[in-house]
């Protein structure tokens, strides 16, 4: 196993942690104000830039979103689960991955091949199989909230045969590959950026042509520094829906 080096993450990236996990531990819940970036700049001595990137990130992560008038306000749970890092922290909590309120569909799992984006993020040669798994995740009230592709090594599919079921897996597909080969989720990574809607996404999200979306890629580590999932997402550029859902 090769050595692992440890650097400092960005100042933007320290900023955005801390205030997430502020609202994992319940220090910040649902409906409160986070720090305004003059005061992020003020408490953290960081330039307008570095205030402002982690907010970005916090809310491209759906743990925050603007309020009109107010400032950006912390979300309800059920307005998450778009960032690896929440739907693991979900996972570990309450052994569910999504959010109360939402639910997914799995629309396909099957073994293929590996194009040269998907070999490259999951460290394998172009035309590898791999096991993909194509899901929607819906509100209570049937509204897409999301649409995801999570790609897994294919000689998972003996050892973990659940992959290619459609069958929803509660604890999330990390962390049953996880247990499977008796290992633990270490890390984990997100990217997200604003794109317009395709015809074919804006069908998938029940939206307009051209609308705002985030297009989002994540991958999840166990503590061999190996990526046990890689995935890719649509979701609705800006979460506006409001209130409890039921399960």
């Amino acid at each position: 196993m090769p050595p692992k080096l440890v650097r400092p993450a960005p100042p933007y990236q320290q900023i955005a942690t801390e205030i997430r996990n502020r609202i994992s531990n319940g220090d910040l819940q649902a409906g409160d104000l986070v720090p305004s970036v003059r005061s992020l700049m003020r408490d953290y001595g960081v330039a307008i830039a570095t205030a402002q990137r982690a907010l970005t990130s916090l809310r491209a992560e759906g743990y925050i979103r603007p309020e009109r008038g107010v400032g950006s306000i912390v979300t309800t749970e059920e307005e998450r689960g778009r960032a690896a890092n929440d739907r693991v922290d979900k996972s570990r909590r309450t052994g569910k991955v999504y959010p109360t309120g939402q639910y997914a569909k799995i629309t396909e799992a099957k073994l293929g091949k590996a194009s040269e984006q998907i070999a490259d993020a999951l460290g394998l040669k172009a035309g590898s199989p791999v096991i993909q798994r194509v899901r929607v995740t819906h509100r209570a009230d049937g509204a897409p909230v999301s649409a995801s592709t999570s790609y897994f090594k294919g000689d998972l599919a003996e050892r973990a045969p659940l992959l290619l079921s459609p069958e929803r897996i509660r604890e999330g597909t990390f962390a049953y590959i996880a247990n499977t080969l008796k290992r633990t989720v270490d890390a984990w990574q997100d990217q997200f950026e604003p794109a317009q809607a395709t015809a074919e996404q804006a069908e998938a999200l029940g939206l307009d042509k051209g609308a705002l979306i985030m297009l989002g890629r994540n991958w999840i580590y166990d503590d061999t520094g190996e990526v046990l999932e890689y995935g890719e997402s649509i979701t609705f550029g800006r979460v506006t829906y409001r209130g409890r859902l039921g399960d």
